[in-house]
């Protein structure tokens, strides 16, 4: 008989003295006089074995242990009416936002920092904190397995969780609302999202596991509720686009495409949160060559700045481009500048810097 048990890692402040490891073992199954092996008591009577007002367990049979303990995880996931690819997918963003985070650090409480890399510990096994794993294959080679969780201690594990992350997620969304309009406060409340759908995660889980939880919601609401604000914080930020030499406004143009499509509006005026301060310049350049071509050359300079007239981020650009007519070459350099805004000039520059805001 073969025994996983993916238990808990649970710090001493949680008072739980779980570990996040996997612990196998062999024992022999009761033998009768004719030496033929008995089934574990789970394979013929599993009530009496886990009984339900202790445990959340399913059975499942296969051809072999692997196959049988992977369908009773999966069987198990669907009682908690969970998506292993999404709680998974959501677990690892959460882990991957939580590494960037420099500014802010102190808005990360240490246990969420622990329960998120004990989530990425987890993750092959469903993302289901507190699984037991247990298979028995008998004389004719069927195997069985039983993916089980004690309703208890995983219902105070995932409350204590759920706890933790309401405090990092109140905190980020108590901070963005004294900084509204600005990029920070956006980018704190797409770090709240990450934890809230963690979190939803976690409710769902325990709802399951302790019914009587299903009447006590997260202070937040829901993570479509905090995705909802980090929404409408993106779209309360206005950054005025100004272009110097710009004749054709395709510059402007450039700039203002790159800015929409990361949720941000822009205006040519006024007075806003933001300011892209830029400049174009165009010039010949004589190069001598055998095809007879004619040389341009742009330079792009641009700046943001925030509503103080503090910069940000500023940078200077250039490039050359040729053609057989110097109107075209004129116009390729212009196509040149364009390219570089929406990919590695102004967007990456933007994006570094919006990285490094939490």
């Amino acid at each position: 008989m073969r025994v996983r048990f993916f238990a808990m890692a649970v710090q001493s402040v949680l008072a739980f003295p779980f570990l996040a490891t996997l612990v196998f073992s062999c024992a022999g199954a009761p033998v009768k006089e004719d030496s033929q092996p008995l089934p574990p008591l789970w394979v013929s009577d599993t009530e009496k074995a886990y009984p339900d007002r202790d445990w959340l367990v399913v059975v499942e049979a296969e051809q072999d242990a692997k196959l049988a303990e992977r369908a009773a995880v999966t069987r198990l996931s669907q009682i908690f009416r969970v998506d292993l690819v999404s709680v998974t997918a959501a677990n690892r963003q959460l882990a991957e936002s939580i590494k960037t985070v420099k500014g802010k650090s102190q808005l990360i409480t240490s246990q969420s920092s622990v329960i998120t890399q004990e989530l990425l510990s987890t993750s092959t096994v469903s993302g289901l904190i507190g699984l037991q794993v247990e298979s028995w294959a008998n004389p004719k080679g069927r195997s069985y397995a039983n993916a089980r969780m004690n309703r208890k201690e995983c219902s105070a594990r995932y409350s204590a969780m759920i706890r933790e992350n309401e405090k990092v997620i109140n905190g980020l969304m108590e901070e963005a609302e004294r900084n509204p309009r600005t990029f920070e406060a956006y980018q704190m409340l797409n770090l709240a999202y990450s934890f809230a759908l963690v979190t939803d995660n976690f409710h769902s889980l325990l709802t399951v596991l302790n019914p009587s939880a299903i009447s006590t919601r997260p202070a937040y609401g829901n993570a479509m509720a905090v995705k909802s604000m980090a929404q409408n914080a993106g779209r309360s930020i206005v950054v005025t686009v100004k272009v110097d030499g710009d004749n054709s406004g395709r510059i402007e143009k450039a700039f203002t495409e790159c800015l929409n499509t990361r949720g941000f509006k822009t205006a040519a005026s006024g007075d806003y949160s933001y300011v892209l301060a830029a400049s174009l310049q165009l010039e010949n350049v004589d190069i001598a060559n055998s095809n007879n071509y004619k040389y341009a050359r742009y330079i792009l300079n641009y700046s943001l700045k925030d509503k103080r007239g503090a910069e940000l981020f500023s940078s200077s650009n250039n490039g050359r481009e040729g053609h057989l007519t110097e109107s075209e070459a004129r116009q390729r350099a212009i196509r040149a500048a364009e390219q570089e805004i929406a990919s590695t000039g102004f967007a990456a520059n933007f994006d570094a810097y919006f990285a490094s805001l939490i």
